[in-house]
């Protein structure tokens, strides 16, 4: 469905002043407060009628719509694209599960000190509340479902970091999506089996019904090419996802031009439309989880670009490199990229380039993440890189000045680059960044045979044929929009709650501007959970 940016407008952005401060320096949207916002006529007659509706059947809708279900609610599910999943479906499948509460909340608390992001410490702490017990909840839905740790904090040093767990759900799916596949699987068996919970897909949500009192009352949607109204007797839950295909919004709120996204295409900023129209505030518009991408013309969503060899480096539009490469965290490419340059009027870092040799290039899939995201889980990427290379998806030269001249930075420039990165990697430290040679120590290497066994991080660039991938910041998510309370209710420009209107998942997130791996598919669960059981326990208008 092509995104209407128009409806984003300027006007719209400058109406009311800003609505929160940025860490990044970007633009916020605005929004109109409630007394502003235009009631919507009640219809005479409904087409459907429910108690719950839940916009978005991805991760927080199915958790939602579980929750209001057994809560004794008559739920429905709308969504946009014709398949569910959002998000959650094309994600590593990562569920943040942490050992205790306290020293969780210690650590997801840094993360907004450090990035000066706007935190609203009660949402925090009932997250940490809720996050503990994720892992049990989801063994629940379906009996014999069983989960495996797999790794951590993505930020260590940070205090706190020590009780941050991931977990993947186990099952028949195998391979890089499996951990996505397994717990979608979990999640739909307990909507769509169990629960026999309606799913109207391909009926993508246009705008909320208020009344008088601005309370939500339904939902105006489109299905077939025809506008249909949902009554909501006791609530709506917007689970719909962020803005990652949404140009405008992006431009908006996110320093770094141009930026892609990995992910569903559906998230185009309906939620945020539509929370505006109600005089909802945003926040953490410009929080994002953004790895690298390659972008081709061939697909909407990027390509995920995680390089596992060591012998690669990144270089800038002018063929130099700006960081150690191994030193940007997962989700954190745009932080690293978003740098602009005031005297040449220009972001030199995007694109980056990604450089490396034949030896590389044979080694395997030059991404360790190539099946991920939208895109990704819908392409088999060659085992050798060839037939990306005939593609012309990966750039290809016998030689460095012709690999400069492909990707348009001065040759000795890039000569000079490769010439400066073997020589210090040979010498066996990197001079410039100092990205390790060898993976850094921990407490796997504390005697000398592991210090030995310590994989590789930096390898010479020296064997032609040479290649480059055009690597952008691509979004897997965002984070912004309605700002929420510890009941998931979705509040105004002024912190009360507009009536009747819910809201969890990666729309209008807890999260600022650092985000944590598997954070998102955690808070879907947690506040998924809240926003069910509030909304069910609504009384109902009608």
């Amino acid at each position: 469905m092509t995104t209407d940016n128009s409806r984003f407008s300027r006007r719209d952005i400058m109406r009311g002043g800003l609505a929160g401060a940025v860490a990044t320096g970007a633009a916020v949207a605005s929004v109109p407060t409630s007394a502003e916002a235009a009631p919507r006529s009640i219809p005479a007659k409904w087409d459907y009628d429910y108690d719950v509706v839940c916009i978005g059947y991805g991760g927080a809708g199915a958790v939602s719509a579980i929750t209001a279900h057994d809560a004794g609610a008559k739920v429905v599910l709308i969504e946009k694209m014709p398949d569910g999943g959002g998000n959650t479906r094309v994600s590593a499948g990562g569920i943040l599960c942490p050992d205790e509460v306290e020293q969780a909340y210690n650590y997801f608390t840094a993360l907004y000190e450090f990035s000066h992001s706007e935190i609203d410490k009660d949402l925090v702490r009932t997250f940490a509340e809720g996050a503990v017990s994720n892992v049990q909840w989801i063994k629940g839905l379906r009996d014999g479902t069983q989960l495996a740790s797999y790794g951590g904090a993505g930020y260590p040093k940070v205090p706190g970091s020590k009780v941050i767990k991931k977990y993947s759900v186990q099952g028949k799916f195998k391979g890089m999506n499996g951990a996505s596949d397994n717990l979608w699987d979990v999640l739909s068996y307990a909507v769509e089996e169990k629960r026999k919970i309606p799913v109207m897909r391909e009926t993508p949500a246009k705008r909320l019904v208020t009344n008088a009192k601005n309370e939500i009352v339904g939902v105006i949607a489109e299905q077939k090419g025809k506008e249909i109204s949902i009554r909501a007797r006791r609530g709506v839950i917007l689970t719909c996802g962020g803005y990652e295909f949404d140009t405008g919004i992006k431009k908006s709120n996110l320093k770094g031009y141009p930026i892609h996204a990995l992910g569903n295409p559906g998230n185009t900023g309906d939620g945020i439309r539509m929370a505006q129209q109600v005089g909802a505030s945003l926040w953490h518009m410009n929080g994002a989880a953004s790895p690298f991408g390659i972008k081709v013309k061939e697909w909407e969503s990027a390509f995920y670009m995680a390089i596992g060899q060591p012998g690669f480096i990144y270089v800038n539009r002018h063929g130099k490199r700006f960081v150690d490469e191994k030193s940007i965290e997962a989700h954190a490419a745009l932080l690293a990229v978003d740098f602009y340059n005031t005297e040449e009027l220009e972001y030199p870092n995007i694109p980056c380039f990604a450089i490396f040799d034949e030896e590389t290039r044979l080694k395997g899939p030059i991404s360790t993440a190539t099946g991920r995201g939208y895109a990704g889980k819908r392409y088999k990427w060659s085992k050798d890189n060839s037939a990306e290379i005939e593609k012309g998806w990966i750039i290809k030269a016998d030689t460095l000045a012709e690999l400069a001249g492909k990707i348009k930075v001065k040759p000795e420039a890039l000569e000079a680059t490769l010439a400066k990165w073997n020589g210090d990697v040979k010498a066996g430290a990197d001079s410039e960044f100092h990205r390790p040679i060898q993976q850094p120590a921990g407490p796997h290497t504390a005697n000398t045979n592991a210090e030995q066994r310590r994989p590789t991080w930096s390898a010479p660039i020296e064997k032609g044929p040479f290649y480059a991938l055009e690597l952008y910041p691509s979004l897997m998510n965002t984070q912004g929009g309605p700002k929420r309370n510890t009941k998931a209710q979705v509040l105004d420009s002024f912190g009360e709650p507009i009536g009747r209107l819910y809201s969890a998942g990666e729309l209008g997130s807890m999260w600022g501007v650092i985000y944590q791996g598997a954070g998102n598919i955690g808070e879907c669960l947690v506040y998924g959970r809240i926003a069910g059981q509030n909304a069910s326990a609504e009384k109902p208008w009608a």
